[in-house]
């Protein structure tokens, strides 16, 4: 699901980033991305379908308003000539950051499921584990994404009192 909305809103974004500038774009997919973790630190074994769908529809939408946005203002600040260099530079650290994101959040979702239980395989643990497993590890990421967000807006003053 997070994918199909991220595809969707990724060229509106793109589109209002043009209009608007990317900074506030870029600033409005991290909230909503935040928000979309907090929803789906709320998931629990007696969600619904519709529970689920708009527990994610935050994150998706969120992930498709801030890519676009990001990678127009990192490659507007590049000179033609290293474009190329900027680019490859961009798809590294973007995968780069998926590839041990990933690790982290599925040893912190281990470590909490685990915790307090005698199993030491995540398969074998009751659902109670998983739900707080969950719970705990998409706060985290939440915590992660705000953090982010707030370095922006700090930034986004200081440059602007610096071209004042």
């Amino acid at each position: 699901m997070s994918p199909i909305l991220g595809g969707i809103f990724a060229p509106i974004s793109g589109y209002l980033s043009d209009r608007y500038g990317s900074r506030p774009i870029s600033l409005i997919g991290l909230i909503l991305m935040a928000v979309g973790c907090l929803l789906i630190s709320t998931f629990n074994a007696q969600m619904t379908e519709l529970g689920y769908i708009w527990r994610v529809v935050p994150f998706g939408i969120g992930l498709g308003m801030f890519q676009s946005p990001n990678n127009s203002a990192i490659l507007g600040e590049v000179p033609p000539e290293r474009l190329g260099i900027a680019s490859g530079l961009l798809s590294l650290s973007r995968t780069l950051g998926q590839t041990t994101g990933l690790p982290i959040m599925a040893s912190v979702f281990n470590a909490i499921a685990l915790s307090g239980i005698s199993a030491t395989d995540v398969t074998k643990a009751p659902p109670e584990a998983l739900v707080s497993g969950i719970e705990v590890t998409f706060r985290i990421a939440a915590i992660v994404i705000f953090i982010a967000a707030g370095l922006v807006m700090v930034l986004w003053r200081m440059q602007k009192r610096v071209r004042q």
